[in-house]
């Protein structure tokens, strides 16, 4: 049985996540998504720096492709898209990138792909296209396609990472930080325009949503996360995962005041039930011959 003061660390980094997500889309309507990633990484470089004086010990070609699909494209996509998405939307949308994380690791990685993870798989499909494609105001389809194409990427940057990387933990972290900051700023300089007029035009609020992000949604939820699993088995960990739809699809509710449609509720939880079969939570492993 988890230790209460492991069960309260298992909650944070949901929370971080959930909520930081949420505000994510305030934050990314004032900066430009591009120059908004930028800022954060570059922050959480400084601290890596600082408080984690070891290099990363991945070959920096290897990082750069791990950084430009976990990082830049990801970002890019995610963060665009939600110009256009509610955050209700997007946060349940954005957990397809748990099933199709499990097929890039047995098509890239050999990883075992049985009844359960394929069962699984298809209720959690069947939850989001409820969320898509029921409401009386269907979201817009192209940003919805950007929200999984963003959810595909990042996913192919955790296998890439699983298959290269020589890091793991905190380091993680400061590798993509590091090897992402200097694609992040060629891609704003190249793509958007106005980053110091969003600077200089930034309210104390601007400047809260972006700090959130940075310090809470980012940087603590990853320190807690890799602190838990220090702790913990990874089995016991990665159900609490979880959490992070329900939190930022109430965080999106009470903090932006979106409005919650039953479709939502029903395909969210469709789609909650369907990820905890795929990370083992729910059902038994049956292997498919």
């Amino acid at each position: 049985m988890m230790h209460s003061r492991n069960l309260l660390l298992a909650l944070l980094p949901p929370l971080f996540w959930g909520v930081g997500f949420t505000l994510t889309k305030p934050a990314s309507a004032h900066f430009q998504p591009l120059f908004m990633m930028l800022l954060v990484y570059a922050v959480i470089a400084l601290i890596m720096l600082v408080a984690h004086r070891e290099m990363p010990k991945t070959p920096w070609l290897k990082l750069t492709v791990i950084a430009a699909f976990s990082v830049t494209i990801q970002g890019a996509l995610m963060f665009s898209a939600l110009a256009y998405v509610e955050a209700t939307t997007a946060n349940l949308v954005l957990q397809t990138q748990v099933p199709i994380a499990i097929l890039l690791g047995w098509l890239l990685l050999g990883e075992a792909l049985d009844g359960r993870k394929i069962l699984g798989t298809a209720i959690a499909l069947t939850g989001v296209a409820i969320v898509i494609g029921l409401p009386q105001e269907r979201p817009p389809l192209l940003p919805v396609l950007a929200v999984i194409a963003a959810g595909a990427t990042w996913a192919l940057g955790q296998v890439l990472t699983r298959l290269w990387s020589r890091d793991s933990g905190l380091m993680v972290l400061k590798a993509n930080a590091l090897f992402g900051v200097p694609q992040l700023l060629v891609a704003t300089l190249v793509l958007e325009r106005g980053q110091w007029q969003s600077i200089v035009s930034a309210t104390p609020l601007d400047w809260f949503y972006l700090a959130f992000v940075c310090f809470i949604g980012f940087y603590a939820a990853y320190a807690a996360w890799f602190t838990l699993l220090k702790r913990v088995r990874v089995d016991e960990a990665t159900p609490f995962v979880m959490l992070m739809t329900p939190i930022g699809v109430i965080s999106a509710v009470v903090l932006l005041g979106e409005t919650l449609h039953w479709p939502q509720v029903v395909g969210g939880i469709i789609l909650l039930i369907g990820l905890a079969i795929v990370s083992g939570v729910l059902g038994r492993r049956v292997v498919v011959r």
